[in-house]
């Protein structure tokens, strides 16, 4: 087992909860955690089994920080962090590194996972996005984050800004036609289950043969008569329509030079 000294997590939240359960997991007791809320220090204890503070004074004992809390909440966090002399690291996906600059040493550990604080993921293949700004510090985070997954990656900001936009599109967007397709289902009796293989395969040959080359569908087909009813069954559906003539049309204005199905 690599020692990276006393570890610190900062934050109360879903990333900070799954953070803490990983560490636990490899063995590494964070030295503690830092929760503002004091109301809260009992709780989270009792959750994580670990040292729960409400000041910085021990945090400022430790090697590594993880700020793992909301992105509007960083640079405040970094405000009580001047006098730190280990290497202060945030998990947003969006931020700067530079946000924490008023450190001599910082850098980014960010997840590409979606996480809650009641479910057990595992970290094998799940990108480990980091960076730093000093070389020693990268090769120390990238040791650090070898420990968790076999996917780690260095990328700057600008890569991890468009990691995180893409995530977006193929993650919390993809959640959102999904609840789409329950609603419209149990409206007439029936379980999202049903949809459970198709959804499994298109995502399955999406990553075998690209996205592109995966799609079917009436609107990549140019089936009109077929769009034409799909509209009439969403009359009573406004902003389910509006969603679906949006993407029909992008589908097809992105098709049209290819050949039909």
């Amino acid at each position: 087992m690599l020692q990276f000294g006393k570890i610190a997590v900062i934050g109360a939240g879903n990333t900070a909860y799954t953070l803490c359960k990983l560490l636990k997991s490899k063995g590494i007791e964070p030295f503690c955690v830092f929760v503002r809320n004091p109301e809260k220090a009992e709780k989270v204890r009792q959750d994580l089994g670990v040292e729960v503070v409400s000041d910085y004074e021990n945090v400022l004992k430790t090697d590594l920080a993880i700020i793992a809390v909301n992105d509007d909440a960083i640079s405040e966090v970094a405000t009580h962090l001047t006098d730190y002399k280990g290497l202060a690291v945030h998990t947003s996906g969006t931020k700067p590194a530079e946000l924490l600059n008023r450190t001599m040493r910082f850098g980014v550990f960010y997840p590409l996972q979606t996480m809650s604080k009641e479910r057990e993921i595992s970290f094998d293949e799940i990108p480990l996005l980091i960076y730093a700004n000093s070389p020693d510090d990268v090769e120390m985070l990238s040791k650090f984050a070898s420990q968790f997954s076999k996917k780690v990656v260095f990328c700057d900001d600008e890569q991890r800004k468009a990691i995180h936009l893409a995530a977006v599109f193929v993650s919390n967007f993809t959640n959102v036609m999904l609840g789409i397709g329950d609603k419209l289902l149990k409206d007439n009796g029936l379980s999202l289950d049903v949809m459970r293989p198709l959804v499994q395969e298109m995502i399955k040959k999406s990553f075998e043969i690209s996205p592109k080359d995966a799609l079917t569908g009436p609107a990549r087909r140019n089936d009109f008569s077929t769009i034409g009813e799909h509209e009439k069954m969403l009359d009573n559906y406004p902003d389910e329509l509006a969603i679906y003539m949006i993407l029909t049309d992008y589908i097809i204005e992105n098709y049209k030079n290819n050949e039909k199905l």
